[in-house]
């Protein structure tokens, strides 16, 4: 016999299967995307290291030094976000940030009581201009693909320091390209954007110096592997 109860609560559970699937549905801030500048701010953590080219020469001439190890340092950054809506799919970012990362030479030599981490402390004043690439919205995500150049500026660059102590020094200015991948998250009230991005330097940071930490080390160029979480 047709039981009226368990009807009425079959009805209910599919009300309210329809209810979730039509809230997952819902777009949040549907027409954000339709101004035409936006602004936030990015907290993150970074991985820095060198590339480095030795100067051969020299240390063929320094019998005693076997290798110098570039080693990943870590930091993180702080910035705020500009940005521009150019179309559909392209906007164009400006998001100045301060960086704050280490990176480390690690020197062996053949007598092990020699070896020794030179740690190099950055504090970079970042200005990254960028073209983020956006795929079609889905719901309440999309992905981006972003990319552009940058000029940063070390406020503890000892390049000009004169001092006895043997000391690996970095120049002040520095110009680095960047790539990443990202996701635009849309909440209810802002939207939050995880995001990954790799940055090669291409300027030669190498203060030139005649100790022997220094002169085995023809050129240093910047790497960074950034993880950022922007809040727009």
């Amino acid at each position: 016999m047709f039981d009226l109860r368990w009807s009425k609560g079959l009805i209910v559970a599919l009300l309210l299967l329809f209810a979730g699937q039509a809230a997952v549905a819902q777009k949040n801030n549907p027409y954000y995307d339709d101004k035409p500048i936006h602004f936030g701010f990015l907290v993150g953590l970074n991985y820095s290291t060198l590339q480095m080219r030795l100067n051969a020469p020299a240390v063929y001439r320094n019998d005693t030094l076997q290798y110098i190890d570039p080693n990943w340092g870590p930091g993180f950054q702080l910035g705020v976000i500009s940005d521009l809506r150019m179309n559909e799919h392209m906007t164009l970012r400006f998001t100045p940030t301060l960086m704050f990362s280490q990176r480390n030479l690690q020197y062996s030599f053949e007598n092990p009581l020699y070896d020794i981490r030179k740690a190099i402390q950055v504090a970079n004043v970042d200005l990254p201009v960028n073209i983020k690439w956006r795929s079609d919205r889905v719901n309440n995500y999309r992905v981006y693909l972003i990319s552009g150049f940058k000029y940063s500026i070390d406020m503890a660059s000892q390049q000009r320091v004169v001092e006895d102590v043997e000391r690996v020094k970095l120049m002040r200015h520095d110009f680095a390209y960047e790539v990443g991948i990202g996701v635009d998250l849309y909440l209810p009230f802002f939207k939050l954007s995880p995001e990954l991005k790799f940055s090669q330097g291409v300027r030669n940071l190498m203060v030139p110096e005649a100790h022997k930490y220094a002169a085995s080390i023809l050129g240093l160029q910047s790497r960074s592997i950034i993880i950022s979480f922007n809040f727009e």
